[in-house]
């Protein structure tokens, strides 16, 4: 095995901060990001890598912000049927986080601002409304939007826009069919009437400030570029590839524009500006879109929307290798849901939960090789919403509900092909958690059916109940660790959705900081200082669930690279670096899905990256 250090003469570098571009003149330079845990590399090249994905996929999405803090807004909706929504999601480079939704849902809407300072305007809500619509103007302070009394001077959509949210520009766009040339300033309160474009556009791209900006494309298709310097417009010159709606990003003078409609097909074309001409990258977007937007920089981008649920990251110079990710394995042999878990990625084990009417408190269990699963023995007892501790060979499953529809507390040891009953919990329960050993577990939260914290200990025989519970009664919450150490986060404390989190030290629990996206139903595995959740029921109306992942340290909960699918009732096993994702439910059909979890970033302190 080499090691970078042979190769190249010196160790990777451990930084929580990229280096600016003067420390990486010397191509073939790598450090590792210890902040967005990514390793990276300078190269005198530019392309697009698979970012996070966004819970509502969504079109005319208005954008603003930087490659790791970015925000989108509004946009609508064109599967299954058109919609219009109102969503707000904060990227950090990783993952996309759902936020408060704008005041008015709308599309086709302009934006401009950072994630925590930003102004949208314009846009369509249903053409009926558009005269009032295409007018409002609302601000974001980072955590809610806020109707500004006063709206743009002219109504529009298909408007695209760029600077502060107390200095901004709103550029081009039609009312509602007639493309328009002007332009309008906004300084935080009221819009100011600008110079006119040479050459009226819909959906154009802009880039830059409100008094030095950059407008090119649109629609009728062009590849008319023109410079403003806050008074009137300049006809520079021209992309090379005339299109509309695509992903615009940087300054007047180092813009970027990829993807967009052109008078055949959307295309993933990307062209890069340098003050006086544009010129085409070889690599373009990964999948061709439009209508989308574009947040950060020449250098550092990123272009989200189009119809696609994944963003996708622009590196110039700098080239990002995240080796976090899911990845699709084996299904279960039958679609299942609220089932139970055991053992690792790569020996896992599911037991219980819900097939469908016929077989409503499955007896079912099926083993995980890390590629495919295979039936073995049957539970004495149906049941779902069943816990599980164990190992594939020595697990342990318990509670849930029963075959007759009432609260179980049924518990029974699995030796790899046969499930034995044992002593039952001392509170019967179902939607609990459970970590540990089969002959160490502890059992806490659920319901009764009425919201629980009561917490048990198993000593491979008998449970023992605790003397105090969890500080936050809850059910269907996350959960992992020893009986000695174990986490618990998540869950439904009977009025809503919890983001709380819980540590435990063998005798009590004590609550730590929250994660970053409330919900219950979740999947989980991992640590007390090294856990794993994703999926889950982000709102008791919520059925689709949730693709987010996040992962504990032992302090704080970081977002990580999101699922493929959203689901919820979903079971986990594994480890924070190594885990399965499996069965659930994606809105109202249940799955019988896998997705496999690799995290294989270094660890603090290591500084020798090895290659073979």
């Amino acid at each position: 095995m080499t090691t970078y250090n042979q190769l190249a003469g010196r160790r990777v570098n451990f930084l929580s901060t990229d280096p600016t571009y003067v420390d990486t003149n010397t191509n073939g330079q790598v450090w590792y990001n210890s902040t967005t845990a990514t390793l990276k590399a300078w190269l005198p090249t530019g392309a697009f890598i698979s970012g996070g994905s966004m819970n509502t996929t969504r079109n005319t999405v208005a954008g603003f912000g930087t490659q790791t803090a970015a925000l989108g807004a509004a946009g609508d909706v064109s599967t299954p049927v058109f919609t219009v929504t109102a969503a707000t999601e904060a990227y950090n480079g990783i993952a996309w986080t759902n936020l408060a939704n704008a005041n008015t849902a709308r599309y086709s809407l302009g934006g401009a601002g950072t994630q925590t300072s930003a102004v949208i305007f314009g846009g369509y809500s249903t053409l009926p409304t558009f005269p009032t619509v295409g007018i409002a103007t609302e601000k974001w302070n980072g955590t809610a939007w806020t109707s500004n009394p006063t709206g743009l001077n002219t109504a529009r959509a298909g408007v695209y826009g760029t600077g502060t949210q107390t200095a901004a520009l709103a550029v081009g766009g039609n009312n509602p069919t007639v493309n328009l040339a002007s332009t309008e300033s906004f300084n935080g309160s009221t819009w100011t009437s600008g110079g006119n474009l040479g050459t009226a556009r819909n959906r154009p791209g802009v880039t830059g400030t409100n008094t030095a900006a950059l407008a090119f494309g649109g629609s009728p298709y062009t590849t008319s570029t023109e410079s403003y310097n806050g008074t009137s417009w300049t006809v520079v010159n021209s992309l090379n590839t005339a299109r509309a709606g695509g992903a615009p990003a940087g300054t007047q003078t180092l813009a970027l524009y990829a993807g967009g409609y052109t008078p055949g097909p959307t295309t993933s074309a990307t062209e890069l500006y340098n003050g006086t001409t544009w010129s085409s990258n070889p690599t373009g977007l990964a999948s061709a879109r439009a209508p989308l937007e574009g947040a950060g920089s020449q250098t550092a981008a990123v272009a989200f929307g189009g119809g696609v649920a994944a963003a996708e990251e622009w590196n110039f110079g700098v080239y990002s290798y995240s080796a976090a990710a899911w990845a699709s394995g084996g299904n279960l042999p039958v679609a299942t849901t609220d089932m139970g878990s055991a053992g690792t990625a790569t020996a896992g084990l599911g037991f219980g939960g819900y097939v469908n009417p016929t077989t409503y408190y499955s007896t079912l269990s099926y083993l995980y090789n890390g590629t495919s699963w295979s039936p073995t023995g049957n539970m004495n007892t149906g049941r779902y919403l069943v816990a599980g501790s164990g190992t594939q060979t020595a697990a342990l499953g318990f509670g849930g509900t029963g075959p007759t529809g009432a609260l179980t507390g049924a518990t029974e040891k699995f030796n790899g092909s046969t499930w034995t009953s044992t002593g039952s919990l001392n509170t019967t329960r179902q939607s609990l958690g459970g970590v540990g050993l089969q002959t160490a577990t502890l059992a806490f939260g659920g319901a009764t059916p009425t919201t629980v914290g009561a917490t048990e200990l198993f000593n491979g025989t008998s449970w023992t109940n605790n003397p105090t519970g969890l500080n936050t009664a809850r059910q269907g919450l996350g959960n992992a660790g020893t009986q000695t150490a174990a986490l618990a986060f998540g869950g439904y404390d009977g009025a809503s959705q919890s983001a709380n989190t819980e540590s435990w030290n063998g005798s009590a629990w004590t609550t730590v900081n929250s994660m970053n996206t409330a919900r219950y139903v979740l999947g989980s595995t991992g640590t007390q200082t090294a856990a794993l959740a994703f999926g889950g029921r982000p709102s008791p109306g919520s059925l689709p669930g949730t693709t987010s992942t996040e992962s504990w340290n032992g302090s704080v909960w970081t977002n990580n690279p999101s699922l493929a699918s959203a689901v919820r009732n979903n079971k986990g096993a594994g480890s924070q670096t190594s885990a399965i994702s499996f069965g659930g439910q994606n809105g109202p059909t249940t799955v019988a899905t896998t997705s496999v979890w690799t995290n294989e970033t270094a660890t603090a302190g290591s500084k020798t990256l090895t290659t073979s």
